[in-house]
């Protein structure tokens, strides 16, 4: 199995050394969009994205020329609307799974969350809280995106109820509130490095291709 990863900055060096010690891959390419010639010329069987919105639009590329066909797992987030249209594009062609995050906790975390607006929803106020390192450029992120969509606070409501910290090297905090009369429910997952992430990004894309 030939596995691609977009992106050669720390996320894409601690996705190459999860892969490496998963054994499921034969060969594993670092891929930087930027670069002039940047895709092997060998059909990949699996390409992991962690990288910037721009190189969806080489990821695209690649496996248009490829014949389609190549499952394609995608945690990087801060699309426009001509991303998104890309992505639209090779999900015609490639199996996706896009994901805002790969973490299995935070994917308890938007259940949690998503059952708590339901049992407090119309009488407490819901807060969001996200705090990363200082180099994340998207804000809020798209964790705290798909929390706010799971709980039913919109794009319009993320100056009031959303709040936004980067700091340090931050790897990744959330916080749902759920504040009462007399009573806060805080539902909070904590990322303690970018390997959680990895780990999450490896297991989906095995999934994608049945192994």
């Amino acid at each position: 199995m030939k596995l691609g990863i977009v992106g050669t900055g720390n996320m894409g060096k601690v996705l190459h050394a999860q892969a490496a010690a998963d054994g499921a891959f034969s060969e594993i390419f670092l891929i930087e969009p930027a670069d002039e010639k940047p895709w092997p010329s060998e059909k990949l069987d699996l390409i992991i994205d962690f990288s910037h919105p721009e190189a969806i639009t080489s990821v695209y590329d690649y496996c248009r020329k490829q014949g389609g066909g190549i499952p394609v797992v995608i945690g990087t987030t801060g699309y426009g609307p001509e991303g998104w249209e890309i992505i639209g594009l090779l999900r015609k062609i490639c199996p996706v799974d896009k994901r805002t995050n790969f973490s299995r906790g935070v994917e308890a975390m938007n259940q949690l969350a998503e059952l708590g607006s339901r049992m407090l929803g119309e009488d407490a106020d819901i807060r969001v809280y996200e705090a990363h390192h200082t180099k994340k450029l998207d804000a809020p992120s798209g964790t705290a995106r798909t929390l706010c969509e799971r709980i039913g606070i919109t794009p319009e409501e993320y100056e009031e109820k959303v709040a936004v910290h980067r700091m340090g090297s931050v790897p990744g905090e959330h916080s749902v509130f759920f504040a009462l009369e007399d009573e806060v429910l805080e539902i909070r997952h904590t990322a303690f490095s970018k390997k959680i992430f990895a780990i999450g990004a490896i297991e989906a894309g095995k999934k994608l291709l049945n192994i």
